[in-house]
């Protein structure tokens, strides 16, 4: 947790309490959410974590096209030399990794453009780039156009990924991460800023078909001198034109230790992000759109008013599930001082966790936001946030997904106050199978039943 989040509080534990939930009746009238129905799904127990061999999403991820330019073949006997061999690759080069494991004897810095990391295999399992905790960094991106493909990068002291300018005033942009698993890193696994005051920021990055995963191995190296929880999935800071889709992020929390940061967390003046389509199990919070009641950072938009006063500005979340049954557990969607983010479509559950405060909680006074057909526990709105909230479904009972706990979570046939319950939405996006949201009054969640 920043220091940030330690002064104002951005967990839904840590801050001022929450107005009474508030949700959409079909018709749009605020209710009031059922605590008797609350109590009675806090009693549950002995529920079972998804597998971890469970797919990423239900949408097929193909493996990346190749990629042109100069190859270079690496075995791991070279492990010693590949932060050397890298950091010295001229612009378009793409590295081609043999299976197996490659310690790490420094960071690997991409500093020239269109350079690609990538398996021979296509497959991450096979290609394990280990920083030992003994990096503080195990890629540093400073360059544009760079590809990481079809690996597994473990074990930083801080960052797996961290891109960043190389100097002030210089953008980054076309940073793909795709079909990679990031595991057991000990701060934010992939870090995203700009650097400096001055101009240059990373721009219009994709984040796809990739695993973000800490284990019970991994969860003792979490950073703790910050919150006592210094870790979470994507921490961008002043990005624009993001799109993260089709990933699944599972274990990060800390188990009493402080609130963990988000699985996706996109703030300090960040614009027009598209998260969908992702599985976030077990994380303490799931996506987060800007962060306090103030927000740092020199980014500004002159399009926006009061542009450099918001963490957030536009963007989508949608058709994304995020499922919980441990106490760590805080907030689903965090939507805090974001100017007119779109939150339609998501199945955000949890049936236990002494630790749940919200599924979706909307904060702070210049937040302005669209909340419509997700599937939750629990809507929150509170200092002096606005939102268009209606045809949600709160309280939902565990028998309206086929089965939460082994990670089917389509709708049930059963699930009547879901099925064919929400209201047509331009930017409804695809749904958890890729269906469209085409035939019909759409189903409120992320699965459009058939």
């Amino acid at each position: 947790m920043s220091g940030l989040c330690a002064v104002v509080g951005c967990g839904g534990g840590a801050g001022s309490a929450p107005s009474a939930p508030v949700d959409a009746g079909r018709d749009g009238s605020p209710i009031n959410g059922d605590a008797a129905a609350d109590a009675a799904a806090d009693a549950a127990t002995d529920v079972l974590t998804p597998p971890p061999d469970a797919p990423t999403t239900a949408a097929a991820c193909a493996a990346l096209p190749a990629s042109a330019g100069t190859v270079v073949n690496v075995s791991p006997a070279q492990a010693g030399q590949l932060h050397t061999m890298t950091l010295n690759a001229a612009a378009g080069t793409t590295f081609l990794l043999a299976p197996g494991t490659y310690p790490l004897a420094g960071s690997l810095r991409l500093e020239k453009p269109n350079v690609t990391l990538r398996s021979t295999t296509d497959r991450a399992a096979d290609v394990i780039i280990d920083a030992t905790y003994a990096v503080a960094e195990a890629i540093v991106v400073r360059a544009s156009n760079v590809t990481l493909a079809h690996l597994t990068v473990s074990h930083a002291i801080d960052h797996a990924v961290h891109v960043t300018p190389a100097s002030e005033g210089v953008d980054v942009t076309g940073f793909v991460l795709y079909g990679v698993t990031l595991a057991d890193n000990g701060e934010q696994f992939l870090k995203v800023n700009p650097l400096g005051t001055a101009a240059g920021y990373v721009d219009g990055g994709r984040v796809e078909c990739s695993t973000f995963l800490m284990t019970a191995a991994g969860r003792p190296r979490v950073e703790r001198s910050t919150g006592g929880c210094y870790t979470g999935g994507i921490d961008a800071h002043a990005a624009r034109d993001w799109v993260v889709r089709h990933n699944r992020f599972e274990g990060i929390y800390c188990a009493g230790e402080g609130l963990a940061e988000h699985a996706i967390h996109f703030w300090r003046r960040s614009r027009a992000t598209l998260v969908e389509n992702n599985v976030i199990v077990n994380c303490a919070r799931g996506v987060g759109f800007g962060m306090g009641d103030v927000e740092t950072g020199a980014r500004s938009y002159a399009d926006a008013p009061n542009g450099s006063d918001y963490g957030h500005i536009d963007g989508i979340i949608r058709n994304n599930v995020i499922y919980a049954d441990i106490d760590h557990f805080d907030t689903g969607i965090e939507i805090m001082q974001a100017r007119q983010p779109v939150v339609v479509h998501n199945t955000v559950v949890s049936w236990v966790g002494a630790g749940f405060f919200s599924s979706i909680d909307v904060r702070f006074g210049r937040t302005q936001a669209v909340i419509r057909n997700n599937l939750v526990r629990r809507i929150s709105m509170r200092d002096g946030a606005a939102a268009v909230v209606d045809h949600n479904l709160q309280n939902t009972p565990e028998s309206y997904l086929i089965d939460p706990r082994q990670g089917d979570f389509h709708l049930a046939a059963g699930a009547g106050d879901a099925i064919d319950r929400g209201v047509a939405v331009p930017e409804a996006g695809q749904d958890l199978d890729g269906q469209a949201r085409t035939q019909g009054t759409p189903d409120i969640g992320a699965d459009e039943r058939p």
